[in-house]
């Protein structure tokens, strides 16, 4: 398979393509540059991640469960595929795509599939498909922004067609078999433990493997193309996220779950406030750790914590709390 998605046949028409955008980028110049690198934010993990605390915490606990699962297994299936085909970037393959620069700066490590396109199918289109039947227009809308994202890769030279499709693609089967993972667990809710226990455990054999693995090493006027200490870097950093996310939210589901609309709209405006202030406050930190050399298991450990206070911590304190109110 990875002999496939790297043989000249198959890549030639993928960077003709991409080349191809680059001729128009060039021709009109930079009016578009901006917009399309404010969209492929929409594709990272923290703005779309304030929504689904949203949800999560005031509006609905089933679909903020399932938003919440969609994102950290959709992280976990792409960086596995990510850590796996080890492909480089279009302007390595190439040397005829030259990616614009505020984007290339932004754009490490290896290329397939796109995280972005993935993000972005994983977390709007989660949301897309629970508001389907009560909005389609906002359901419609998600949809666009998500091709958005993924054409705002190809049109800004960091990913090839391959990369992008593969990303929306992950991120389309995980919107359906996550459905039905939590209608499962629901239906007896110690499943939630087992679902943790069984996250857990591929968590561990994944960072086995990334640590274990070798990696090409490739230089150009001697620079390494890709840093594979960096790479497995950021695929703890992933894990931590994964397992803090999913160990957080399945304790919730089994021992504590709520219902928001169980309480008044104010105090599910004060749940909220509060909340976005310690998503604000702790969610920087995400950032500090990719862009600080951490060792291994204090990474983890602090991404794991911001992961589990957002799922259970904050949760748990804040229906206790209510409860004393009400007494």
């Amino acid at each position: 398979m990875l002999e496939f998605l790297t043989s000249p046949n198959w890549l030639n028409p993928q960077i003709d393509f991409v080349v191809y955008l680059q001729n128009i980028r060039m021709q009109i110049g930079p009016i578009f540059d901006d917009f399309l690198i404010w969209i492929s934010r929409f594709g990272e993990i923290e703005f779309p991640l304030i929504f689904i605390c949203m949800i999560y915490w005031c509006f609905d606990f089933k679909s903020g469960l399932y938003l919440f699962s969609l994102n950290a297994l959709g992280i976990f299936a792409g960086q596995f595929l990510k850590m796996t085909a080890c492909i480089y970037r279009p302007w390595v393959l190439s040397d005829s795509i030259r990616p614009v620069e505020a984007a290339f700066k932004n754009a490490g490590g290896y290329s397939f599939p796109s995280g972005h396109s993935q993000l972005a199918a994983s977390n709007w289109g989660g949301m897309a498909f629970i508001v389907a039947k009560k909005n389609k227009i906002l359901s419609l809308f998600l949809i666009f922004l998500i091709l958005l994202v993924g054409f705002s890769r190809l049109y800004l030279g960091v990913h090839i067609p391959q990369d992008v499709c593969a990303g929306l693609l992950i991120g389309l089967v995980l919107i359906f078999a996550i459905n039905a993972l939590i209608n499962y667990c629901e239906k007896n809710k110690n499943r939630y433990l087992y679902l943790l226990c069984i996250v857990n455990i591929l968590i561990g054999l994944f960072l086995w493997y990334v640590i274990a693995k070798d990696y090409p090493i490739d230089y150009v006027n001697g620079k390494l193309l890709v840093n594979p200490h960096k790479a497995i870097s950021n695929s703890v950093i992933y894990a931590g996220w994964i397992s803090g996310i999913i160990s957080g939210a399945c304790l919730c589901a089994r021992f504590f779950p709520f219902d928001p609309k169980s309480v008044s709209k104010k105090t599910r405006a004060i749940r909220g406030i509060v909340g976005l202030i310690l998503a604000f406050s702790i969610l920087p930190l995400v950032q500090y750790t990719f862009d600080n050399h951490m060792r291994f298991r204090y990474a983890f450990s602090l991404i794991f914590a911001i992961g589990f206070v957002l799922t259970a911590v904050y949760p748990f304190i804040f229906t206790k709390v209510e409860n004393l109110c009400k007494k």
